[in-house]
């Protein structure tokens, strides 16, 4: 009687066993199954990306050469135009807007194969009222510098000084011109009342 016991005690905690294993194996095979779907979704999401990023290269490659063409269509191009001043805002709302006298420095790009000499470089300063746009701008201030030499793919730097806003209500721009072998740009100059001025 007492081996029957013991044969029913083995065979029922087999089965218990048994039983473990077997919700064990559930688990992990569950466990597997979501760790694939992921793994499936993952590489989904990684064909996406990577047909995004082909995209996008493709888009940067066009855009530079659009850039590059844009940059390098004249001989000479202009690639920076800075105003400088002492009677100039450094913050708030009027941050960079001229009030008095300023200097322009002007960068200047030689897109050319070989050297430059004696590239001529003109800033001329117009005035004009919105409140009559056909009349013609009016002349405040015309200067003329010249690059002596300048090699390929370099950058030099003019500068123009001593150059004057006019009342804020007027229109001010300057036209940077390279003249007969690069490029012209005109550039609206920020202009505000003096501080402490009536407006």
């Amino acid at each position: 009687m007492k081996y029957i016991r013991k044969v029913a005690a083995a065979v029922l905690l087999s089965l218990a066993l048994t039983g473990c294993n077997s919700a064990e194996f559930d688990k992990l095979q569950d466990q597997a199954v979501i760790l694939q779907q992921e793994k499936d979704q993952l590489a989904k999401e990684v064909t996406a990306l990577k047909a995004d990023l082909k995209q996008k290269d493709q888009k940067v490659q066009e855009l530079t050469a659009i850039v590059t063409d844009y940059e390098t269509q004249y001989d000479a191009s202009i690639e920076d135009i800075r105003f400088i001043s002492e009677d100039m805002y450094q913050e708030g709302e009027q941050d960079g807007y001229i009030y008095g006298k300023f200097n322009v420095v002007v960068t200047v790009r030689n897109n050319t194969d070989h050297e430059m000499k004696n590239i001529k470089i003109t800033a001329r300063l117009e005035s004009s009222f919105s409140n009559y746009p056909k009349a013609a701008p009016k002349v405040t201030a015309t200067k003329m510098d010249v690059i002596k030499q300048i090699s390929s793919g370099e950058t030099k730097e003019i500068f123009f000084s001593d150059l004057t806003v006019d009342h804020p209500e007027v229109i001010q721009e300057l036209f940077i011109n390279v003249v007969g072998q690069g490029e012209a740009e005109k550039i609206k100059i920020p202009v505000a009342f003096p501080p402490g001025s009536q407006d």
